[in-house]
């Protein structure tokens, strides 16, 4: 998590977990054993020499641990979020006692583990269930926005809308602003088999003018890479137009009926979100911002915190708001455990006082998003 408090801490120990990168695939090759100090470029790259995929983080330079504790959402949309498809976890306690965590052996702190962050113990290694991949195509596109705006929205309107989602497909939609490049439009298609240009994603693929294609038959591994160098890049709002190096990007990614319901079939998790929409797809909104000068670290957080704001109030006026908030996609303002709901965070909270009853990562542990315990 990259904010402030959160990845360290002044005059206090930093526990860096980026040495624990073992790997290791089961004889079947249906699982693999991973350490929390992997990003998921290289978890990727280990895979794919056995024909295997996992659904992961976009980026390669996602870190395997804090994706997985905090949900994960990927672009295989039958196989739901990536704390679904996690297996055991090895924990280390407060007390440090260390726990094979399973279905078959405490249930409780395995169900809190999928959603519940960094708010139990230091998870040491996670074994994960595989598929296999045969290739993906994918990419990203680029698109003047004052020309192409009218056919984005309704290309994404028909995508998400679609009641015969092709759960092969996925896609997310940035509108982006740079000083160099100006208003855009970043769509990146994916398609998880080696399918060039498929009829699911034509809605995308068919606006004109396009500025640069890159889409292309390509492994998973080299699609996270090119995933990561996009991101943040965005757009602009008036108060912040002027901004030394300001660069912003709003991604828009749905989150069809097909990836909660593939969720709730492989056991679900800790994160409360609906399994049937009243639509056909939630819509997952993500706003990125980078900037050079500390001094105008408040202009740009006003100005993002506004737009989170209109954007909530104009889906609620709407009656289109979901309250969950995406974990790993948070800012430190939200509380993205609460949002799960009162019964699923009364749930974490008895995990917590059973598994960590010091309250050692409540209190001692300042970074992160907690699970909202009341001192007794």
């Amino acid at each position: 998590m990259a904010q402030a408090g959160a990845a360290n801490i002044q005059d206090g120990v930093t526990i860096d977990l980026e040495h624990l990168n073992q790997s290791s695939i089961s004889p079947d090759r249906s699982t693999i054993t991973l350490g929390p100090g992997l990003r998921w470029g290289q978890v990727y790259t280990i895979l794919a020499a056995y024909g295997l995929a996992f659904p992961g983080g976009r980026s390669a330079e996602v870190g395997v641990g804090g994706y997985l504790l905090g949900g994960g959402s990927s672009y295989f949309i039958d196989h739901g979020f990536g704390c679904d498809n996690v297996i055991a976890y090895e924990i280390v306690l407060a007390s440090g006692t260390v726990l094979n965590v399973t279905a078959q052996a405490h249930l409780d702190l395995f169900r809190a583990l999928k959603g519940g962050s960094s708010n139990f113990g230091i998870v040491t290694s996670f074994t994960l269930r595989t598929f296999e991949l045969q290739g993906i195509w994918g990419g990203n596109i680029f698109y003047q926005a004052d020309r192409t705006v009218d056919q984005q929205l309704k290309a994404f309107n028909h995508f998400s809308g679609n009641p015969d989602y092709d759960v092969n497909a996925a896609v997310q939609m940035s509108i982006s602003f740079s000083p160099s490049v100006g208003l855009v439009f970043v769509n990146q298609p994916f398609y998880a088999l080696p399918l060039v240009n498929p009829p699911a994603l034509h809605p995308f693929t068919d606006i004109q003018p396009q500025l640069g294609n890159e889409t292309a038959l390509n492994t998973l591994a080299a699609f996270a890479v090119a995933n990561g160098v996009l991101s943040p890049d965005g757009s602009s709002v008036a108060s912040i137009a002027r901004v030394a190096n300001i660069s912003w990007s709003l991604t828009l990614e749905p989150i069809p009926k097909a990836f909660l319901q593939a969720s709730a079939r492989l056991g679900g998790n800790m994160l409360g979100v609906p399994s049937n929409p009243g639509g056909n797809s939630l819509i997952l909104c993500d706003s990125s911002f980078s900037w050079s000068n500390e001094n105008d670290t408040a202009v740009v957080r006003s100005a993002g915190l506004k737009l989170l704001g209109d954007i909530t109030k104009s889906a609620e006026q709407l009656g289109t708001l979901t309250r969950w908030v995406d974990l790993n996609h948070a800012d430190f303002t939200q509380d993205p455990i609460a949002s799960y709901g009162s019964a699923n965070q009364a749930f974490l909270q008895n995990v917590s006082r059973k598994y960590d009853p010091t309250h050692t990562f409540q209190r001692a542990v300042p970074g992160g998003f907690k699970v909202g315990l009341k001192r007794r």
